[in-house]
């Protein structure tokens, strides 16, 4: 008998303190308790005791917590860099004296013209073929962004002149955003014979000319010039032309058209309630007793 009582006694206990780990082990989690550790009580949450009574009560799923400091490093995967996507792009020759047209930022003025730019040269069809390579600027001269970033866009065809780079104004020809996958402005996209490949959203901290030509430099086998060879008046020209340093005051119906559409269905959507029955029942009958009134004065 005796054997049999002490067995049940063991049973509780082991059971009561597999109740106590897991207890702690969720209050230390939503940082209930601070103070007790289960060190403190010789418990360790980084490994499990395995043997009878703990499979059979389940104690090892109270002790190893997934979130345990001790496992940590064996719940989490260590982040996978993938490779740049990179792509050979055609260049052509610059002549040595210097006599060669004067690289700037294209400025797209039709649809015509950006099917022109894309237009691929050659046979290749994949992006290790040498072929024709565009960077695309994605903005609009409204926005307060773009126009941060426009000198930095007015010097990059200098930084890189064998490289086209154009600007298409995303708020004029919206129906490129759909089309190229145009979420944020200002976006800066590489094309390959005609198909865009890698896409570059700049935060507000990485947009500046840095950034930008490492972007082109890490996806295209095209290196930038000598920022010190820029002659000094080209650079103080690129701080506000042809892309304004300013953001353009432009009037947006369709923000207004939008506007009045959500007032339209304000306004009906209170006519319907019970408060707006409420208060033209309300106003209906003032009107009524104080024509009333005006008649007994006049009688």
């Amino acid at each position: 008998m005796h054997p049999n009582l002490l067995f049940f006694f063991l049973t509780c206990l082991t059971q009561a303190q597999a109740e106590l780990s897991g207890l702690l082990s969720a209050l230390h989690y939503f940082g209930l308790v601070s103070n007790v550790t289960f060190q403190s009580l010789g418990i360790s949450r980084g490994q499990c005791h395995y043997s009878f009574n703990t499979y059979g009560l389940l104690e090892e799923r109270r002790i190893c917590a997934p979130d345990d400091e001790h496992i940590l490093h064996l719940t989490q995967l260590p982040p996978i860099r993938k490779p740049p996507i990179l792509m050979k792009c055609l260049q052509p020759e610059t002549p040595e004296n210097g006599t060669g047209k004067e690289p700037g930022l294209l400025m797209m003025g039709s649809s015509k013209e950006i099917i022109n730019l894309l237009k691929p040269v050659g046979n290749a069809t994949k992006r290790h073929e040498p072929g024709s390579c565009v960077v695309v600027h994605f903005c609009t001269v409204s926005s307060l962004e773009c126009a941060r970033v426009a000198p930095i866009m007015n010097l990059l065809p200098h930084l890189f002149p064998t490289l086209p780079i154009a600007y298409i104004d995303a708020y004029e020809f919206s129906r490129f955003n759909a089309e190229f996958g145009i979420v944020s402005l200002p976006t800066l996209m590489i094309f390959h014979q005609g198909r865009p490949l890698i896409k570059y959203d700049p935060s507000w901290a990485d947009s500046e000319k840095r950034s930008f030509g490492r972007f082109i430099m890490r996806h295209t086998n095209v290196k930038t010039v000598d920022p010190q060879s820029i002659s000094p008046h080209i650079i103080n020209r690129t701080r506000s032309e042809p892309l304004p340093n300013v953001p353009v005051v432009h009037t947006d119906y369709y923000l207004g058209l939008a506007w009045v559409f959500i007032l339209a269905c304000l306004a009906n959507y209170l006519r319907q309630t019970v408060f707006w029955k409420q208060l033209v029942e309300m106003v209906q009958r003032n009107w009524r007793e104080s024509e009333e009134t005006q008649m007994e004065m006049v009688d």
